[in-house]
């Protein structure tokens, strides 16, 4: 499962390695395509996306875990139905 994951980071430790460092000992990858990325500058906020699955307890001992979100995929689906098609 891909889930997103809010981290309150702060500086020197705003960086995508750190961010590794912290959840990849809990068995969670990091898409690094994703990369880190500043939600909020500042509070200090960033996420990331991760590949796994997760250990609520595990990253409730974070203290830098602020929340965590499922990131499922959205994508546009077929119509079958003719009359929404405007036909």
């Amino acid at each position: 499962m891909r889930y997103l994951i809010t981290l309150r980071l702060s500086p020197p430790h705003t960086t995508l390695e750190y961010a590794q460092d912290l959840l990849e000992p809990l068995g969670l990858r990091i898409d690094t395509q994703y990369g880190l990325v500043s939600i909020s500058p500042k509070r200090n906020l960033y996420v990331v996306r991760v590949l796994g699955e997760i250990s609520e307890e595990a990253l409730n001992a974070l203290v830098e875990v602020v929340g965590v979100h499922g990131d499922i995929k959205i994508a546009p689906i077929e119509n079958t139905d003719e009359h929404d098609k405007g036909e």
